[in-house]
């Protein structure tokens, strides 16, 4: 990623908050399931999600990449994910809803992304 004059770059922009999309039921072979275990491993969206973030490795992990650049990979490698045809959304399991999802939002998906 080209650095900006000055050194400074802004941070990645949110564009999806938490919950947005409301409950959801019916899960997409491109949603990425935050959690553990062998059901959310296994789910198509979250083995895609672990060979993109293959690609985007290099840039991450190279010394000369700076904390607020790392942020915009992991916000391009979201990105990627929600660009898919249907859309790839991040999702956790609702705990006051069981068999629903809700979205995390941009932010927790970055995180899960770095």
């Amino acid at each position: 990623m080209p650095r900006a004059k000055g050194g400074s770059i802004k941070p990645p922009r949110v564009v999806v908050n938490p919950g947005d999309g409301g409950l959801i039921s019916e899960l997409n072979n491109n949603d990425v399931l935050s959690g553990r275990g062998g059901r959310i491993n296994n789910h198509p969206g979250n083995i895609t999600f672990r060979l993109v973030c293959q690609d985007y490795k290099h840039e991450y992990l190279d010394p000369r990449t700076r904390k607020l650049e790392k942020a915009h990979v992991a916000a391009r490698l979201v990105t990627q994910i929600r660009s898919t045809n249907p859309p790839g959304r991040f999702l956790k399991e609702d705990q006051s809803n069981p068999g629903f999802f809700i979205e995390i939002g941009d932010q927790k998906a970055w995180k899960k992304a770095g």
